[in-house]
């Protein structure tokens, strides 16, 4: 007997869509996206989960979802004509993920599960918090699939609750509501402790940013730790303390937390408090470039300066300005970097490729007439993996630069 989601599912099984020779090639070449441009005929007027793309001769190219609500209306999930879209696809696809994750960070079951199109399930995020998972859906189509979603999960990981954090602008965009919710089970309170880098963490997974946690700087925080054993260092747009508590922890003789966030700073020094460096920690509240300014005009400077702001280039016509913006941000972060410091700077946007990032970045450090050096090109951790057709998963990119005077 099939249950609800299957039912819709069979019903829509003869949903074919035709697409261009164009499309064809890129889609059979590993491409997962498909434009409502390439798409001809008539293609239906609802969300179709599966959807058959097929070629102008009727051939079968890949079976996937449509929206006709956005612009990129199709997303591929399998070339494969015998792979149906069902509950032992999903399950495939997430066991696969779980055990790439699992043999990653044996132990440790603190990690992003499922990285969307670079796990094959385009449109899905899913943080691991031990026994409780975080998940966005952020298709129409991948929201149709996640009654089957929901109990493969419960079936793999067992978790002790499942929370929804379907709260992203994404979502209005394909035509779905937004909110967040304990889906499954229990969750008493909406802070939970996790352990990254053998440093402990409050994260909260209801109310804070994203999941709740930026899992894809993991190896970051561990090397800027690493530079800050025996240094001040100071963690500018700090959010909730990860960079800063990390080079605590490892042995930084100081820490100064800087973010516009009452909550964040509050954050950062529970996190302090936690890992019993609390002493060696302090918050300052109010925006990044200001409190920049202040220290720079104050001759104020740090062994090791942290930046890790939020994405500034959040669609292609904010590039320029964004550019322009990485740029003041790196000429004011290095007038506060001691003589002999480093830098560490990071993006999150996708947008800015590495080579556009790395010159506005360069430019602003330029100014100071200071001699430096690259010494380490960052990316997102092995559990934020790469589509190798989708530049767009590898958004973060981070430089740590050496100051020679």
């Amino acid at each position: 007997m099939m249950n609800g989601i299957d039912q819709k599912m069979s019903a829509q099984a003869k949903v074919y869509i035709t697409i261009d020779p164009r499309a064809v090639q890129r889609v059979q070449s590993g491409y997962p996206w498909i434009f409502r441009s390439e798409m001809a005929g008539n293609p239906p007027d609802s969300v179709a989960v599966p959807a058959h793309f097929i070629g102008d001769k009727g051939q079968f190219i890949a079976r996937g979802y449509y929206n006709p609500l956005s612009q990129l209306a199709g997303r591929v999930l399998t070339l494969d004509l015998a792979e149906g879209i069902n509950a032992d696809f999903i399950k495939r696809r997430l066991q696969t993920a779980l055990n790439y994750r699992e043999h990653l960070y044996p132990g440790a079951p603190f990690y992003r599960l499922v990285h969307a199109e670079s796990d094959g399930l385009p449109g899905l995020i899913i943080d691991r918090f031990s026994d409780v998972l975080v998940v966005q859906v952020n298709t129409a189509g991948m929201d149709g699939l996640y009654p089957l979603i929901k109990d493969a999960l419960i079936n793999l990981v067992n978790p002790r609750a499942i929370v929804l954090r379907n709260d992203t602008s994404s979502r209005l965009q394909e035509g779905l509501e937004q909110y967040v919710r304990v889906d499954y089970g229990v969750l008493d309170q909406p802070e939970i402790e996790m352990t990254e880098n053998n440093v402990r963490y409050l994260v909260n997974v209801i109310d804070g940013q994203k999941t709740g946690w930026f899992f894809d700087q993991r190896h970051n925080r561990q090397h800027v730790a690493v530079l800050s054993r025996g240094k001040s260092m100071v963690d500018v747009f700090s959010h909730t303390g990860g960079f800063g508590v990390a080079a605590a922890v490892v042995g930084a003789k100081s820490v100064s937390f800087i973010d516009s966030s009452h909550a964040a700073i509050e954050g950062a020094m529970k996190n302090a408090q936690l890992n019993k460096v609390y002493d060696l920690c302090n918050g300052i509240e109010g925006k990044s470039f200001d409190v920049l300014e202040t220290m720079a005009r104050g001759q104020q400077v740090f062994d090791v300066v942290c930046v890790d702001p939020p994405a500034f280039i959040k669609t292609r016509k904010d590039m320029g300005s964004g550019l322009k913006g990485y740029e003041k941000l790196a000429k004011l972060a290095v007038s506060i970097v001691a003589k002999g410091g480093y830098l560490f700077f990071a993006s999150c946007s996708h947008h800015a490729a590495t080579e556009e990032l790395f010159d506005a970045v360069t430019t602003g450090l330029g100014k100071s007439k200071r001699p430096f050096q690259l010494i380490r090109t960052g990316f997102a951790g092995p559990d934020h993996p790469v589509h190798p057709h989708l530049p767009e998963t590898g958004y973060l990119k981070a430089f740590t630069f050496r100051f020679l005077d």
